[in-house]
């Protein structure tokens, strides 16, 4: 007898570009809405931008471990269960920030960031199956809109929500989007691809995995260029906001700069075509010049006497950076795309995922040094020479990539 399924599953069981689009914005639209609260509550609670950097230092360290054995778990229980307790994890997440308590707040982060891996790393996976590698130009700035959708309008949200109704109005919403996710997921009932070859060999655990892919260039290149690109993010939404409330900005400006900012990524297709057109190499090499000059320029000119300076040309600056990071964000996931091999997904995007983790250790571990000397605004010269840097590294993406 043949199996009926309703229309509408039927419909969502396609694993096309649109469907993986669409989970991944719905994903992370639970993130952005306490995206823009997280920096302003830390730096409420812990009072210091230094005591903050320190935070997040212990809990990338915390997040980097953990996802060096996400195969393992991929292995053991199947990736779908890894991105079901992703989104469990994001529930628990906002339930702890809810309590506004230094501690749970502090436990609340670090299961956002441990469901971010689990969620990240999954989805990745289907889209490796099930998206050709030829589409993934055009596949990857479709997602980003769909997540441009939610980082322009998730951020703003919480803070207004926050600011006029309580932490309640905000975690609550942002368990529930995540929920719902959850369940779209499992209503899409995506499967491996069976046209992918099993890997045959013998599993690697974790550490052999971080050496098997150091030693393949192109993905040592593409893991870098990453990180640099998360580490913007990740000093994005933490340090610009703290800026702009210490110099005698309110939380409004602030919303409307991760508004702005996160708007950007509505350019998303704009930056796929023009990487058809002119190469990624190149539209790689311009991204990081821009972002670079712009961070630099708001680390340096606060500082210049008689500018007059204020919170509005902080923000102004990096809104102008994320017109850099947007095409970054389309495009900057695409060598490692095209360079991984089809036996070794599962391992080789596990330790290329820890371009994130890492960036939320190593850039606050650095800041919190540098914040030890020298003002706030230096946390954006060393943002910006990063950038410059990953803009002469770019070069060696192979041409006509």
């Amino acid at each position: 007898m043949e199996n009926r399924f309703p229309m509408w599953l039927r419909v969502v069981d396609r694993p096309n570009a649109t469907v993986f689009a669409t989970l991944s914005g719905a994903d992370s639209f639970a993130r952005a809405l306490i995206a823009g609260v997280l920096p302003l509550e830390a730096y409420r609670l812990l009072e210091t931008a230094r005591a903050v950097s320190l935070m997040y230092t212990v809990i990338g360290l915390c997040t980097l471990m953990f996802s060096l054995f996400v195969p393992v778990l991929i292995r053991r229980v199947g990736r779908r269960w890894v991105y079901t307790t992703g989104c469990l994890l994001m529930v628990a997440a906002a339930a702890l920030m809810a309590l506004a308590e230094t501690a749970a707040f502090a436990g609340g982060v670090q299961c956002r960031a441990l469901a971010v891996v689990c969620t990240n790393i999954a989805i990745n996976l289907y889209i490796l199956d099930h998206i050709d590698k030829k589409d993934m130009i055009v596949a990857e700035p479709r997602r980003l809109l769909a997540i441009g959708v939610s980082w322009s309008i998730g951020p703003a949200l919480g803070i207004w929500l926050h600011t006029n109704f309580g932490p309640l109005a905000v975690f609550g919403p942002s368990a529930a989007a995540a929920l719902t996710t959850l369940a779209y997921f499992w209503a899409l009932r995506l499967g491996e691809n069976p046209a992918v070859p099993p890997m045959t060999r013998r599993p690697q655990n974790a550490f052999q995995n971080v050496w098997r892919f150091w030693s393949q260039p192109r993905l040592r290149l593409a893991w870098t260029i990453a990180f640099s690109r998360s580490t913007h993010w990740t000093t994005f939404f933490v340090y610009p906001p703290m800026a702009i409330v210490a110099s005698g900005g309110d939380e409004t400006l602030v919303a409307a700069m991760l508004a702005l900012a996160q708007g950007m990524l509505f350019l998303s297709p704009l930056a796929g075509r023009l990487g058809q057109r002119f190469g990624v190499r190149r539209m790689l090499m311009l991204a990081y010049g821009v972002a670079g000059t712009f961070a630099l320029a708001a680390g340096i000119l606060p500082g210049q006497p008689g500018l007059g300076w204020s919170p509005w040309m902080t923000a102004a600056l990096f809104v102008g950076a994320a017109s850099g990071s947007m095409v970054l964000d389309a495009l900057g996931n695409i060598p490692f795309l095209r360079a991984v091999h089809p036996y070794e997904r599962a391992e080789m995007a596990s330790v290329y995922r820890t371009y994130t983790e890492t960036s939320q250790l190593l850039p606050p571990a650095i800041y919190a040094l540098v914040l030890t000397f020298f003002p706030l605004e230096a946390v954006f010269v060393v943002l910006g020479l990063q950038h410059l840097a990953t803009a002469w590294l770019a070069t060696k993406v192979p041409h006509g990539l």
